[in-house]
């Protein structure tokens, strides 16, 4: 006949062990309880099993071998066993007369399968009317009972293969885990970085070059190729004219010319032929001309002209009465007509004095950004030359030109060229590379750890003959060469010491340091891509 086993906890309560009876399967139900007794030391507790097992048709075996629990569980009617294996029996209880014998299950004749059908009712009392009660009273609904926590941790409690499905497939993913972190630590973490501090010697680099925008580098030749910015801006300084002038009308007229020279060629009187009275003078503004001396009926003929003219000066004292005057050209006399239309005013003009001294303002004005604008203008690629930096300024003009009239202030504006020059840092490595690979010449295993093109320092520039030049110098660092593929080869699987040791043998290094990562890594990896190689001047660049 089947049986269940039910191990019962110390936090099980009365209500959770009925339970745990009623829902079990099978006829017979073997009760498991704690080393620490607890709900079971309680004669009503026990004869509330019984009953409990009697109307669900099932029969109970107590397991233990505690004396006082044996005493209970027969006062109960409930057969003891020692273990699942040993046949049950109900403990003899001196103090207690039992009615009959039909109650006493002799355990070494009948086994635990067997009791079902030996079983035999026995007569009801009142305890028994009692206990019904109880179990009726238990068997209605009620709220679930929160087990108490048990005082004392750690106790073993029942056996749940859910909770150990659960703790099974954890510990086998916490072991998957461990497994490729253990793969990943050996195989794929490790990394070592070996830092050479090599012996250089400095070299210095000290030429005047030619900088050509449209040429090539050309070491040989101390050609550099170049690139030049330039920015406009206009800049100006108003003044004030102090110039005066007067301005109006010329008087003028006309002028009747009598030949008085004899001589048979023709006179020519030119336009522009001054002609004088006092201290005003009149111009002539066409040309004349007199024919020879001729010989007539009345004696000599002379020849006439007329010709029109203009005062010298504006103004009304031009404005002259008919009068003889006087001519620059000698043969002939000249006789005026009243002259008039002669008118002047006085107006402020810009002097030319007013115009240079705005200038020597304007050549003392600065503009401080403009060489900051010049450079903002290079790519970020160029090394640019700050002794390059020129401005042209293009002639001053005022805004009214010298000797006309002007009102209010004046100004004076020029436009101001500023231009740099630079050299692409590429171009600057091309120079210097080749200039030092020269002077190293047949030198064996050096070289070139710093060519020096941040480090560029210029002077003396200059602009002739359309040639650009400047004097540039700096200072480069040439050291032994170490090949870094043989020096992986050399470290492969070597400790700090090791390495240390190794490397420092070889000439021109100075100082040998390897960092390892993760933190338990204590040797080099074999592989080329886990090692990285590092070189340091020293000077500790």
């Amino acid at each position: 006949m089947n049986k269940d086993v039910i191990y019962i906890d110390v936090e099980d309560d009365i209500t959770n062990i009925v339970s745990k009876i009623k829902d079990s399967k099978a006829r017979i139900v073997a009760l498991v309880p704690p080393k620490r007794v607890g709900i079971l030391q309680s004669a009503v507790n026990m004869r509330l099993l019984n009953r409990a097992a009697e109307n669900a048709e099932k029969r109970i075996v107590l397991i233990t071998s505690d004396q006082a629990l044996s005493g209970l569980a027969a006062a109960a009617r409930i057969p003891v066993a020692k273990t699942l294996q040993s046949r049950p029996e109900i403990a003899e209880i001196p103090a207690i007369d039992v009615d009959d014998g039909d109650d006493v299950i002799d355990g070494s004749d009948i086994p635990v399968g067997e009791l079902a059908d030996k079983a035999t009712p026995k007569a009801r009392n009142k305890a028994d009317d009692a206990i019904d009660a109880a179990i009726a009273e238990d068997e209605k609904p009620s709220k679930p009972v929160k087990p108490a926590k048990s005082a004392g941790k750690g106790k073993p409690k029942v056996p749940d293969f859910s909770v150990f499905r659960k703790k099974l497939v954890l510990i086998g993913g916490g072991i998957a885990l461990f497994i490729v972190f253990i793969v990943w630590a050996i195989w794929f973490a490790p990394h070592a970085t070996v830092v050479i501090t090599a012996k250089t010697t400095t070299s210095t680099v000290d030429k005047s070059v030619t900088l050509k925008q449209d040429g090539k580098v050309d070491a040989a030749n101390n050609i550099v190729k170049s690139l030049r910015q330039e920015q406009k801006k206009d800049i100006s300084v108003d003044f004030t004219p102090t110039g005066k002038k007067k301005v109006g009308e010329k008087a003028s007229g006309t002028m009747h010319l009598v030949r008085t020279s004899v001589s048979s060629l023709t006179l020519i009187i030119p336009a522009g032929t001054s002609f004088s009275s006092g201290d005003y003078t009149f111009v002539s503004t066409e040309p004349a001309s007199l024919s020879g001396t001729s010989i007539g009926p009345g004696g000599v003929i002379q020849s006439v002209a007329t010709v029109k003219v203009q005062a010298t000066q504006v103004g009304s004292e031009y404005n002259l009465s008919s009068r003889s005057y006087s001519s620059n050209v000698s043969g002939f006399s000249a006789a005026g007509t009243a002259m008039s239309g002669g008118s002047s005013r006085e107006v402020t003009v810009v002097s030319a004095d007013d115009v240079a001294k705005a200038k020597v303002k304007l050549d003392a004005q600065k503009d401080a950004s403009l060489q900051s604008a010049v450079k903002a203008l290079f790519p970020s690629s160029s090394i640019v030359i700050n002794e390059s930096y020129q401005e042209a300024r293009s002639n001053p003009t005022p805004s009214v030109a010298v000797d006309h009239e002007a009102s209010g202030t004046v100004q004076l504006k020029t436009t101001v060229t500023a231009s740099m020059q630079g050299i692409d840092r590429s171009d600057m490595k091309q120079f210097l590379e080749d200039t030092l690979k020269k002077e190293i010449g047949s030198k064996k295993n050096q070289k070139i750890y710093n060519d020096g093109s941040n480090e560029v320092k210029f002077a003396q520039y200059s602009e002739r003959n359309n040639a650009v030049q400047v004097r540039l110098t700096t200072n480069a660092k040439i050291g032994p060469e170490i090949d870094e593929h043989k020096v992986k080869e050399q470290v492969k699987g070597r400790n700090y010491g090791d390495v240390q040791s190794s490397l420092e043998a070889i000439e021109g290094v100075q100082d040998v340091d390897t960092k390892f990562s993760p933190f338990w890594v204590r040797t080099v990896p074999n592989d080329d891509k886990h090692i990285s190689i590092e070189f340091k001047l020293d000077n500790g660049r």
